[in-house]
């Protein structure tokens, strides 16, 4: 569940965003220029929020670009083989899952978005035909955060190491019980940085599905997600 999503947002609007909070966040020079209208899918590299001190979140944090899909430290072979879907992690277990606790209670971190994607089976859906493309937005802020996770490890193809992550999934909410039984913690930047502190509720927080009418769903097909001047490119 929830294997696209986009971030509508420059680095510099995420820096000013943080700034009113007054945590400061350090901009990776490198980062990737996707545009914002190309979703994020797995194994894609993607921009997270990571504490420079994981024991003093508010004290400040750098933006990074880690690939999306959380290879645990254990896994040693190539990448390839990690087959494990590992994009999200359950609230259920991700304290206690071999794959995530150890990322849990050390290497937490935000991942900014402005929608994601769910997709569904509509009336007469039949196997093979394509799946009803659903974006799912809010009102209010228009940057979240999912609640994440990374983890470094040392697959053989990679000898200078990998950095990765995932993010936290749980029970649907109201708004997405139609389309999806299955749904990430959205939050907003106050409850981000209460995510980030390893001594808080943690994912106690997330463990009640927010009320209805939190979110808005919208039939999403793919070209409407492109902007006039990457239609012209097609």
């Amino acid at each position: 569940m929830c294997n696209e999503y986009l971030k509508r947002t420059a680095a510099t609007n995420l820096a000013e965003l943080f700034s009113e909070y007054g945590v400061p966040l350090r901009l990776d020079e490198a980062a990737s220029n996707r545009p914002g209208d190309e979703p994020i899918r797995p194994t894609e590299r993607a921009t997270i929020l990571r504490p420079l001190d994981p024991a003093r979140p508010a004290a400040g944090l750098e933006m990074v670009d880690l690939r999306w899909w959380l290879v645990p430290a254990f896994h040693r072979g190539p990448v390839k083989d990690w087959r494990a879907m590992s994009t999200n992690a359950r609230i259920e277990t991700v304290d206690t899952s071999p794959a995530f606790k150890d990322a849990y209670r050390r290497r937490r971190c935000l991942v900014p978005l402005t929608s994601f994607i769910e997709y569904s089976e509509p009336a007469g859906w039949k196997k093979g035909q394509p799946k009803q493309r659903n974006e799912i937005s809010w009102a209010g802020e228009d940057v979240r955060f999912f609640a994440g996770l990374w983890e470094r490890s040392a697959p053989s193809d990679f000898p200078q190491g990998l950095e990765s992550f995932a993010f936290i999934t749980g029970p649907a909410p109201a708004d997405m019980a139609a389309i999806h039984d299955r749904g990430p913690p959205v939050l907003t930047l106050g409850q981000g940085i209460a995510w980030l502190d390893l001594e808080g509720s943690g994912k106690a927080a997330f463990e009640t599905p927010p009320p209805a009418g939190t979110f808005d769903v919208q039939v999403r097909p793919r070209e409407q997600l492109m902007s006039p001047e990457m239609r012209r490119l097609l």
